[in-house]
C-alpha cells in the first residue's frame, strides 16, 4: 500500500493563508499517492549553460500541479530541468522517534524513495522540519491523541524533535535543513511556544552538524509578519531582534516571502524590500520559498497580472544577485489544477507555469536564470549518502 501524502508544504498565514493549511489537511485525509519513481518521465532535456553566473540554487518545492502519482514525480523532474534544488516540507513524524519507538516501514520508504529520486535526477534537497501547525502557529503539528496540548517544553517531545532533525541529516544529508518555518509567526501567537522551540531548536542544530557538518541549518522568517506589514494582522515593527537569539547557530537568514499579498502590484514592493536585510545581519539570505499570483483575486486580495508577477521575479533575480544569495525557491512551479474553488483560489496562480504547463510571462527569466552557470564563492558540499536502507537514530533519553 501507498504511504499516504506527506503534510505538504505550508508557508502561509492566517486569515487568507489559511486556506493552504485546511487544504492539506484535507489532503492527508482523502488522498494517497506513491512516492516518487526514481527516475525521470522520459529524458529531460540537457540545459545549455550561458550568461553571468551566479551564486544561488534555483529550485521548487514538492507541491504537485495535480494530486496524481505523475504530478507529484513531475515536481522532481521540474526542479532539476529549471533548478539545483527542491524543498520538501513536513511536520514531525512525532510517533516514529519518541523515546522507545521504532522507526516505521512508511518512514523507511518515504526515505529511500525521496532520497534515490533526488540522487538520480542530480538534485539537492532542501529538508523542511515544521514542528508548528500552519493553521495555528501557537500549537505543534500533528501531535498523537495522547499528545495534544503538549510543547516542546516536554522532554519526550523535544527528544523527538532532536531524533528526527538528526535523522533527516544522516539519511538524506541534505544541502538546507530548516528546522522550523515561518518561526517568528510563533513568536507573535505564543512568545512563551516560541521560548521553548528556541532551546530545542539549539540541540538540534547541534545534533544536525555532529552527523552533517555542511548542511546549512536555520529557520525561515515570514517576512511580511516580521515587518508588520501583513494587511489583516495589527501592524507592529520590524521584529529584527529575533535574530539575536540564534547566535551562531544560524547558517542562513531565510526567509519566506508573497508580496502580492501585502502590496496590490509589484511596482508598489519597496526598492529596498530584500536588500534593507543587510542593515539588519551579515548572514546569507535564502529566500526559502517566494510567490507572487499572476493573477487578480476575490475579495480584493490582490490585482495582479502576468505582467506584474514577470516584473516581481526580474527585481527579485536582481535583488539575489545584489546580496549574493545562496538559495532562491519559488514555490510553487506549475499552478495546481485542484485550487480552482473558494477558497483555495486565492493561491491558484502563483506558479510561473499554468496547470496546463503553459508558460506565463515570467517564465523566460526563470529559464534564463537557469542557464546562468552557478558558481558560488562558498558552495555547499552536501550530497546524499550512497543508496543504503535508512539508519535509525535513537532519541535523546
Amino acid at each position: 500500500m501507498s504511504p499516504r501524502v506527506p503534510r505538504l508544504p505550508l508557508p502561509l498565514r492566517r486569515g487568507l493563508f489559511l486556506c493552504l493549511a485546511l487544504l492539506a489537511l484535507a489532503l492527508l485525509t482523502a488522498c494517497e499517492r506513491k512516492e516518487p519513481g526514481e527516475a525521470p518521465e522520459g529524458d529531460l532535456p540537457a540545459r545549455a549553460y550561458s550568461g553571468p553566473a551566479r551564486s544561488y540554487y534555483l529550485g521548487f518545492s514538492s507541491l504537485p500541479s495535480a494530486l496524481t502519482d505523475s504530478g507529484y514525480q513531475q515536481t522532481f523532474d521540474l526542479a532539476s530541468q529549471w533548478g539545483e534544488v527542491l524543498l520538501i516540507q513536513r511536520p514531525p513524524s512525532w510517533s516514529d522517534f519518541l523515546p522507545g519507538a521504532t522507526l516505521s516501514d512508511t518512514q523507511r520508504e518515504r526515505t529511500t524513495t525521496e532520497r534515490n529520486a533526488a540522487r538520480v535526477r542530480g538534485l539537492k534537497l532542501f529538508m523542511a522540519l515544521d514542528p508548528f501547525d500552519a493553521a495555528d502557529r501557537g500549537r505543534l503539528a500533528g501531535l498523537p491523541s495522547d499528545r495534544q496540548g503538549q510543547n516542546l517544553g516536554n522532554a519526550e517531545l523535544k527528544s523527538a524533535f532532536i531524533a528526527e532533525a538528526r535523522y533527516i541529516a544522516l539519511n538524506y544529508h541534505p544541502a538546507f535543513l530548516s528546522l522550523g518555518m515561518e518561526v517568528n509567526a510563533t513568536y507573535e501567537k505564543d512568545p512563551d511556544q516560541y521560548a521553548k522551540f528556541l532551546d530545542a531548536y539549539r540541540d538540534a542544530y547541534a545534533a544536525v552538524k555532529t552527523v552533517s557538518p555542511d548542511t546549512s541549518v536555520f529557520v525561515t522568517f515570514q517576512y511580511e509578519e516580521l515587518l508588520g506589514v501583513l494587511p489583516w494582522e495589527k501592524p507592529h515593527p520590524p521584529r529584527w531582534e529575533l535574530l539575536d537569539a540564534y547566535g551562531d547557530q544560524l547558517d542562513l537568514f531565510g526567509l519566506t516571502t508573497y508580496p502580492s499579498f501585502a502590496f496590490p502590484v509589484a511596482r508598489r514592493v519597496p526598492a529596498d524590500y530584500y536588500r534593507q536585510i543587510r542593515e539588519h545581519t551579515k548572514l546569507p539570505i535564502a529566500f526559502a520559498a517566494v510567490g507572487f499570483s499572476s493573477a487578480p483575486a476575490r475579495d480584493g486580495v490582490n490585482s495582479s497580472t502576468p505582467a506584474e508577477q514577470r516584473r516581481f521575479l526580474q527585481r527579485l533575480i536582481q535583488d539575489a544577485d545584489e546580496v549574493k544569495s545562496p538559495l532562491l525557491i519559488w514555490f510553487i512551479g506549475r499552478d495546481p489544477s485542484y485550487l480552482g474553488a473558494p477558497p483555495y483560489d486565492l493561491l491558484a496562480s502563483i506558479g510561473l507555469r499554468d496547470a496546463n504547463d503553459r508558460p506565463k510571462e515570467a517564465w523566460p527569466f526563470w529559464e534564463e536564470a537557469a542557464k546562468r552557470p552557478y558558481d558560488p564563492p562558498n558552495a555547499s558540499k552536501a550530497t546524499p549518502p550512497p543508496e543504503e536502507a535508512p539508519a535509525t537514530v535513537t532519541p535523546t533519553p
